[in-house]
């Protein structure tokens, strides 16, 4: 298998970036494509650093493109920078031309933890057409919760979302993301340490998902807010994805 380390220029960024792509060794019209965003702290490399990801996906067809998202909740920056559609629209457009991957959307998933996971719910809730399955993990779904919770990060919050009031019922508000679905939306496989600060959260997601009648399946697993966890689970996300 080969990765990629790529910098370019993003139209949607008005800047450089860089993203890795691991690639099949030998590609098959049958491959998949796997969204992965990185938590809050991390970068395009976390999940390759931190993880025996690399070892995993070498058995499988699954082209797994990691962007760097920064700390932008993978939004659109009021007055700044277009995170939301670099990464759901550019890079995977760029990709997909790059490396000659399929568009079907069959064949494509998103997958995040912590801020990530925030980050694939977004994305995969926003275009429910253009992915299969939507893979969060130890997700931080509640941005409003979030804000109330965390006075301090105010000035930030504000420079990237603009106001509590302005987060309800847009596309940074994941609860009003889910009430819009039909019950032909990706599915959606979450997965959350029970000793992890978001457990709360991802139980009242849980409950979310399950009362608009969406495919889902709640993984509550031993373990916090840690690589511990997350080392498992893409083991297990992989096999999901090469097996579909």
């Amino acid at each position: 298998m080969a990765i990629n380390r790529l910098e370019f220029y993003s139209e949607k960024l008005q800047m450089n970036t860089r993203v890795n792509v691991i690639l099949p060794d030998q590609p098959k019209g049958t491959g998949k494509i796997l969204l992965l965003l990185h938590g809050l702290h991390d970068d395009e490399n976390s999940w390759i650093d931190q993880t025996r990801l690399v070892s995993y996906a070498s058995k499988t067809q699954i082209t797994i493109i990691m962007p760097r998202a920064d700390r932008s909740y993978y939004t659109n920056i009021v007055d700044g920078s277009q995170y939301f559609d670099y990464i759901a629209d550019e890079v995977l457009q760029r990709c997909r031309q790059w490396f000659n991957l399929p568009t079907d959307p069959y064949k494509c998933y998103v997958a995040g933890v912590s801020m990530g996971g925030f980050g694939a719910l977004k994305v995969g809730l926003t275009h429910p057409n253009q992915f299969k399955q939507i893979f969060a993990l130890s997700a931080m779904p509640d941005i409003v919760g979030s804000w109330q919770n965390k006075p301090e990060r105010d000035g930030w919050y504000r420079r990237l979302f603009g106001s509590p009031e302005q987060v309800i019922e847009s596309d940074n508000d994941i609860a009003y993301l889910i009430s819009q679905q039909t019950t032909n939306a990706p599915a959606i496989w979450q997965l959350c340490g029970v000793e992890d600060p978001f457990y709360a959260m991802n139980q009242t997601l849980d409950q979310q998902i399950n009362k608009q009648g969406l495919t889902h399946e709640f993984l509550e697993v031993p373990g916090a807010h840690e690589w511990g966890v997350w080392d498992p689970a893409i083991q297990q996300i992989l096999e999901i994805i090469e097996q579909a």
